[in-house]
């Protein structure tokens, strides 16, 4: 493997780190954005068996459903970011696989190989965990060609 290609896979390990690290960052917010939704909603249910003020209530119910309407859209994307990053685990793995311990060894002499291997290792385990069932690549790839022939008319 050229040395182009290694520091090109360098690149790569470093923007899936930041890749990974933000959608674990989108996760939290998900969490906690679920969290309130049920709490809003459990908070609805209080207030109607108690026959509470309708302005209030109504109130109550706009901020669920605008908080609701959010949740959704952004597991929608959330979940189209697990895709791109399986994706890009899957070019990761493939471009790792490629490189030989001599390889490393004759360009990268300060580079210690067991880590290089144990990095490639845990990239794999995070790839399996990651892998979207085939129904939900299926349709995200559907989705991405019929986005891709809207934006070239």
């Amino acid at each position: 493997m050229q040395e182009k290609e290694i520091l090109k896979l360098s690149k790569d390990i470093t923007n899936y780190i930041r890749d990974f690290d933000r959608c674990y960052d989108n996760a939290e917010t998900l969490k906690d954005l679920g969290k309130e939704v049920d709490d809003l909603r459990e908070q609805i249910n209080r207030l109607e068996k108690a026959d509470a003020n309708d302005f209030y209530l109504e109130r109550l119910k706009e901020s669920h459903d605008m908080k609701a309407i959010l949740y959704n859209e952004l597991l929608k994307l959330h979940d189209q970011n697990i895709i791109i990053l399986w994706q890009e685990t899957s070019k990761i793995l493939k471009a790792m696989n490629k490189v030989s311990d001599k390889d490393l060894r004759d360009n990268y002499p300060d580079l210690d190989i067991q880590i290089f291997r144990e990095l490639q290792a845990n990239i794999k385990g995070r790839n399996k965990s990651l892998k979207p069932p085939f129904k939900v690549r299926l349709k995200y790839k559907i989705n991405h060609l019929f986005n891709w022939r809207r934006c070239k008319k």
